[in-house]
């Protein structure tokens, strides 16, 4: 029995050193697993956040033109009747004004191509649901802009920040995330973001939205959005005074938004999930992660695969006596999407174009009224509709704050000022007689210019060897070649998009 007893003993003792071997051999394993999300590039990191952080000054927004600008469109005067013409004896043959070319439009009319931008080789494909599998594992759910979203992540990462922030315990929430299994949920964002063909900006946003519906906090929310953003390659940097801001570079200018100059680039304050950054000071850290050097390009917007139901607006004008009507139907999520963008430079919305659906069907209305026109004709046609079709109003008053429209968003409200017509109206022009515009920037006002293929009469600039004819879409009833008289004289600055 003593026998018995004593072998049960040192067999209960084996099993025991073998059962805390394999636990030490497991928590071996489960600790160099853990370690082994947290590569050289995240370590040489953490250790530029552990150092003490620089102070910067944040720069007031600036704003791209503070002229304000007109309360109500000018209307171009009522041409004088013409004198009955008196017969002349005629004495040689009378010399001809060359005319501008008839315009000939193929029956299968096709917008502008848009050019995407050049680190994006991502292939333009039918849209279809971002989803098509539901991931493994716990799963964050949100809606993006109609798209129902189930993005997997790893328990280890949701991580919240308490701390007061400063360089240290930043430096640990950094290093938190960064050992915690992330490459999936980083990945998979990536991937919808491909899927949705979302830019920069999108993809941003996808990023951002992400990160509010899985943490709590302000302060948590934009630091996960900061730590996915660098990993997904992107420039993205924090700075904090009693609060954290995630900042972002982009290829733009951004107007109407708090940055800060570093390393001769400038850090934008913009709105993802955090609050807005005020001017003054704030600390923000020396070096950059090896993996975000990518600054946002906001181009080729309408590259978005919208999901949702279409709105409709129907617009009328009228041209020498005759009325038009013209229907247009968009995906009503572009007008969301589109409202999020923060304010870029001019020449952004006059590249922009439409959604393939909505440019297709517009353009092959307004074919018919240019159709075998010469080309001075068919401009002040497509002016006329622009002038006329869609209400004026200043920014300031119908959205409170100066705001650029995409040439959708001018489709979808009902009233429009300046810069918002004179997008929409060249990408008319371009997309549909092939003849190019630029870009006429006055104080508190922005018009165009045409570069035809014959000789015509009116106001002209001289711009990159072409003469370009004053088209302005926002004096109505106003023929090409006629500029407003309180910018008579008044030399414009001009760029091309």
């Amino acid at each position: 029995m003593k026998y018995l007893l004593i072998s049960a003993l040192l067999l209960s003792t084996q099993a025991s050193a073998s059962d805390q071997s394999e636990y030490q051999q497991w928590l071996q394993q489960t600790r160099s697993d853990f370690q082994s999300y947290l590569d050289e590039n995240d370590k040489a990191f953490i250790s530029f956040l552990q150092q003490k952080w620089k102070t910067v000054d944040v720069s007031p927004a600036e704003q791209r033109d503070p002229k304000p600008k007109p309360e109500q469109p000018p209307q171009a005067p009522k041409p004088a009747p013409k004198p009955a013409p008196q017969p002349e004896p005629q004495t040689k043959p009378p010399v001809s004004q060359p005319e501008t070319p008839v315009v000939k439009i193929p029956d299968e009319v096709k917008p502008k191509p848009v050019t995407p931008p050049v680190a994006d080789e991502r292939p333009q494909v039918k849209p279809k649901p971002p989803v098509v599998s539901k991931p493994q594992g716990p799963v964050v759910n949100f809606d993006f802009y109609g798209y129902a979203l189930s993005v997997p992540y790893d328990r280890k990462m949701k991580v919240g920040f308490n701390s007061r922030p400063d360089s240290k315990a930043i430096a640990a929430y950094w290093q938190k995330i960064a050992s915690a299994p992330h490459q999936q949920t980083v990945d998979y964002l990536k991937r919808t973001a491909a899927e949705l063909q979302l830019n920069d900006w999108g993809t941003a946003q996808l990023f951002g939205a992400f990160a509010a519906n899985l943490q709590r906090g302000e302060a948590s929310r934009s630091l996960m959005t900061w730590f996915l953003l660098v990993k997904a390659g992107y420039d993205a940097r924090v700075a904090y005074n009693s609060r954290i801001f995630l900042l972002l570079t982009s290829d733009q200018q951004i107007f109407g938004v708090t940055f800060f100059r570093l390393d001769n680039k400038r850090y934008y304050a913009v709105q993802l999930n955090g609050q807005q950054l005020k001017p003054g000071k704030v600390y923000t850290y020396e070096g950059q992660h090896e993996s975000g050097a990518r600054p946002l390009d906001f181009s080729d917007p309408v590259r978005f695969a919208a999901k949702g139901k279409e709105e409709d607006r129907e617009l009328q004008f009228s041209y020498q006596g005759k009325r038009y009507d013209i229907n247009v139907a968009y995906p009503s999520r572009y007008v969301d999407y589109f409202s999020s963008y923060p304010q870029l430079s001019l020449p952004n919305y006059f590249k922009a174009g439409l959604p393939p659906v909505t440019a297709q069907s517009l353009l092959q209305q307004l074919k018919p009224v240019v159709q075998g026109q010469s080309e001075t004709e068919a401009v002040n046609r497509l002016l006329r509709f622009v002038q006329t079709a869609f209400g004026y109003e200043t920014d300031e008053d119908q959205f409170h704050e100066e705001n650029y429209l995409f040439p959708l968003e001018t489709l979808h409200y009902r009233n429009s000022d300046c810069e918002d017509r004179a997008a929409l109206f060249a990408w008319l022009t371009e997309s549909l007689l092939g003849l190019d515009v630029v870009i006429l920037s006055y104080p508190g006002h922005v018009a165009t210019a045409v570069a035809f293929h014959g000789k015509v009469q009116g106001d002209t600039w001289q711009f990159g060897g072409k003469s370009y004819v004053v088209a302005d879409p926002t004096y109505i009833n106003a023929d090409i070649g006629m500029t407003i008289p309180r910018y008579a004289g008044v030399t414009p600055q001009i760029e091309a998009f």
